[in-house]
C-alpha cells in the first residue's frame, strides 16, 4: 500500500555531508489509503482484540468517550494539537521504515501513554533487523512540522533540523537504552525470556552492536526549505553513520485529522460491526 502512495528515493547527487532520502507522494490518496492509514493509527494506539474484549457489551458512545478520554489526542490546545500531530508522526515513520528498510519496529510506543495529550519520553523510535539476531539497532528523532522556522531552544535558535539532531545526540551521550530496557522488563513479565534476554543485551552489551542514527523529517510540502539541510551539514560530525529521511506531503495537518476522525470509526465498526 506505501508504495502506491510514496516514493522513497536516496538524493543522487548528495551534496551533504549525511546520507539523504527524499520520500513524496506519487499518487493521491485514496480511501483505500486512508483505510489503511487509519487502522494502522489505531493499531499504534491500542490492540484492537482487546478493544473488542472490553467493549462487546457496552455501547458504541462508551467506546467514542474512551477513545476521546483516553486513546487519542484532543484539539482543545495548541500543545495537544502538536502531541497528535507528533504521534502520526512517529507512526509512519514507523511504516515508512518497515516497509521500504524492512527493519523491525519492536514496539508500539503510544501503547504506554499515562497521558494521550502528552508526549512519550525517550528516544522517538527505535528498530533492528529482521531475523533471529538483533546485529543493527537504528535509533530515531522523529520530527512533523506544518512551518519551517527558527527555533529557540535554551536561548539558540536553530532550525529543526538541527534540534533533531542535538536531541539523538544527548540521548547518545546518556543512557540511550530506555526503550530496549523496556522490552527486557516487558517480555520478563509476559515469560518470553527468550525475547526479554534478547533485548536485555542491548542494555548490558550495547557495544557489540552496531548503531545508527537516523532524523526523520516529516513536513508539510509547501513550507519545506532547503536551508535546514545546509544548517545541519554545517555541524561537526558528532552521530555517525548518520542518515536524514525527508517526508514533503501536501495538506499534512489535514491528513491527520482525516485519519484520526477515521480511526475512531473504524474501531466501532470493528467492535460493533465486525468489520
Amino acid at each position: 500500500m506505501l508504495d502506491k502512495w510514496l516514493a522513497y528515493n536516496a538524493r543522487n547527487p548528495n551534496k551533504f555531508c549525511f546520507s539523504l532520502i527524499d520520500v513524496s507522494e506519487k499518487a493521491k490518496r485514496s480511501n483505500r489509503l486512508k483505510g489503511y492509514l487509519s487502522k494502522e493509527v489505531l493499531e499504534s494506539y491500542r490492540n484492537i482484540d482487546a478493544l473488542k474484549k472490553l467493549f462487546e457489551n457496552k455501547t458504541e458512545k462508551a467506546l467514542r468517550d474512551y477513545l476521546d478520554a483516553y486513546v487519542f489526542p484532543d484539539a482543545k490546545n495548541t500543545i495537544n494539537k502538536n502531541v497528535r500531530q507528533g504521534d502520526f508522526g512517529e507512526i509512519l515513520a514507523g511504516l515508512i521504515v518497515a516497509h521500504f528498510c524492512g527493519l523491525v519496529i519492536p514496539i508500539h510506543k503510544l501503547r504506554w501513554k499515562f497521558n494521550s495529550n502528552r508526549s512519550v519520553f525517550c528516544t522517538d523510535m527505535i528498530a533492528h533487523n529482521s531475523g533471529q539476531h538483533i546485529t543493527d539497532i537504528y535509533y530515531y528523532e522523529v520530527k512533523s512540522r506544518l512551518n519551517i522556522q527558527k527555533e529557540a531552544v535554551k536561548k539558540v535558535s536553530n532550525y529543526v533540523t538541527v534540534n533533531a539532531h542535538n536531541a539523538l545526540l544527548k540521548d547518545e551521550q546518556g543512557n540511550n537504552e530506555g526503550i530496549a530496557d523496556f522490552l527486557f522488563r516487558l517480555h520478563a513479565e509476559l515469560e518470553n525470556f527468550d525475547e526479554s534476554l534478547k533485548y536485555g543485551e542491548i542494555v548490558t552489551r550495547s557495544a557489540k552492536f552496531v548503531r545508527h542514527f537516523e532524523l526523520f523529517f516529516i513536513i508539510e510540502q509547501s513550507a519545506y526549505i532547503e536551508d535546514i539541510l545546509d544548517d545541519l551539514n554545517n555541524l561537526p560530525p558528532s552521530l555517525a553513520p548518520i542518515n536524514v529521511t525527508i517526508v514533503l506531503l501536501d495538506g499534512l495537518n489535514n491528513l491527520v485529522v482525516d485519519v484520526i476522525n477515521h480511526a475512531k470509526q473504524q474501531a466501532v465498526d470493528i467492535v460493533f460491526n465486525g468489520k
